[in-house]
């Protein structure tokens, strides 16, 4: 392992609006190879926000992908409204992270953008953290 990444997505504003009647209710995955974390259902309509949702990564490689998919929950289904995906080497900045917005897309077409915030922890301070429990 190269270290742990720290994952938060909290927010998003998105311009496909999926729901004819009614505010959409977002709901967001999170996937890197076979982990899958999906962020709650919100009725934040295309202004939702994720709070106090983290997860963390067990990073063995920098150039594998991230892929976020936002979706809507409807009484039918779910619908896409927008996804990206995101090489982790883009989330990790010299020993630390990055605060940024990244775009989405749907059928090739801007769908809005989505808000991470990432802390990038090495192995070295892994173990020392560890150490010290």
């Amino acid at each position: 392992s190269l270290g742990t990444l720290k994952i938060e997505v909290t927010e998003a504003h998105l311009k496909r609006d999926t729901d004819f009647f009614g505010k959409m209710d977002p709901f967001c995955f999170i996937e890197l190879g076979s982990y899958l974390e999906e962020f709650s259902l919100l009725s934040g309509g295309k202004n939702p926000r994720w709070t106090g949702q983290v997860f963390h990564v067990d990073v063995k490689y920098f150039g594998d992908d991230l892929f976020i998919d936002i979706r809507d929950d409807d009484v039918t289904g779910t619908d896409n409204v927008g996804e990206n995906t995101i090489k982790l080497s883009s989330l990790i900045i010299g020993d630390r992270g990055i605060n940024e917005w990244f775009e989405l897309q749907y059928k090739g077409k801007s769908a809005g953008r989505v808000h991470l915030i990432c802390e990038w922890i090495q192995q070295d301070q892994v173990n020392r953290l560890a150490a010290h429990r």
